[in-house]
């Protein structure tokens, strides 16, 4: 409950900031979709680039804004570790002749 009250005094902090933003913004389309599909399953579909994108220009003039000083109370937490001994079998292998002679050269 305190981290949802935490939140909105954050918004609502940052709610004149925003507010009082000039923005200025280009006029754009929405692509047109049409999908159709089984429910569950999605179309199969290729994807090719056919134009590089571009970010909108936004100038953004706005006075600084202070967040508000919270204090928060977490719960302390605990950890305990302990040893554990694990038996690992013992492995022997038997390369062939061959092999066993390129090992040993790689290991020099």
């Amino acid at each position: 409950m305190r981290f949802r009250s935490t939140t909105l005094i954050i918004a609502c902090a940052a709610l004149p900031m925003v507010a009082g933003c000039d923005m200025q913004v280009e006029d754009g389309e929405m692509p047109d979709v049409d999908v159709s599909a089984d429910p569950g399953q999605l179309p199969k579909y290729d994807v090719e680039k056919t134009q590089e994108g571009q970010l909108p220009s936004v100038d953004v003039d706005a006075e600084p804004g202070q967040m508000p000083q919270v204090d928060i109370q977490a719960p302390d937490v605990d950890v305990d570790t302990q040893s554990v001994s694990v038996p690992v079998p013992d492995v022997d292998v038997d390369m062939p002749k061959g092999q066993a002679d390129a090992a040993q050269q790689q290991q020099q």
